[in-house]
């Protein structure tokens, strides 16, 4: 576990685990004068972990998911009944969140436990970060972005190391045509940093989108 602060307004916690899969994945914190955002919850197995963190940094407002996936959203239902916060998504998620309806490459639905509870991000206008639509490996999976640090988080649009980006695990994307359409957003918004779930921080430049563009679109 490493809790990281990347910037003068975010943390970044790494936990390594295994989901299926030995996995490193990646949740945030964005501190603006004393109120705190969760960005994505990770495992139930370390919520009591990102409740201590939330509650260090500050006061917690909110739990703000990239999209629905287990590895995302896991923890979610833990940290939001100790916290008393509300969690937020994009509506095109909720149906997915809710189990009326399994991902479009699935065939079961998801028992996330925080059906019905999930409100949409669209409720929610006073953010000290915005967020974008970016489908394809989620129909409602977004990317938020803090202007004032430039960063982007980016959950799974991309996995990525130190010096590039690649593809999210083809399994768990239904479109990934569209996913890679998405990623062009990292041109629009220029980041300083760019940061992902899965994988390391890498700087933005103005040729690494369309390296992984070329390399990856069929």
């Amino acid at each position: 576990m490493k809790l990281i602060q990347m910037s003068d307004h975010i943390y970044k916690l790494n936990i390594q685990t295994t989901v299926g899969i030995p996995i490193q994945i990646n949740t945030w914190f964005i501190v603006n004068d004393n109120d705190v955002y969760i960005i994505d919850t990770g495992m139930d197995d370390y919520a009591e972990l990102q409740i201590t963190i939330a509650k260090s940094l500050g006061n917690p407002k909110g739990i703000f998911l990239t999209h629905g996936h287990l590895d995302h959203i896991n923890g979610a239902k833990r940290i939001s009944e100790a916290l008393k916060i509300p969690i937020f998504t994009y509506k095109n998620e909720l149906p997915y969140i809710n189990g009326e309806l399994p991902y479009p490459n699935k065939t079961h639905t998801e028992n996330t436990g925080v059906q019905y509870i999930v409100k949409p991000l669209e409720t929610n206008t006073n953010l000290p970060f915005n967020y974008y639509l970016t489908p394809g490996h989620a129909p409602g999976h977004v990317i938020y972005f803090h202007n004032q640090d430039k960063i982007l988080i980016c959950g799974d649009l991309f996995i990525s190391d130190a010096q590039h980006l690649h593809i999210p695990i083809k399994k768990f994307t239904y479109n990934m045509t569209e996913n890679i359409k998405s990623g062009q957003i990292i041109d629009n918004l220029c980041p300083k940093l760019i940061t992902t779930s899965h994988g390391d921080d890498l700087y933005y430049s103005d040729d690494i989108y369309s390296i992984y563009k070329f390399k990856y679109e069929e």
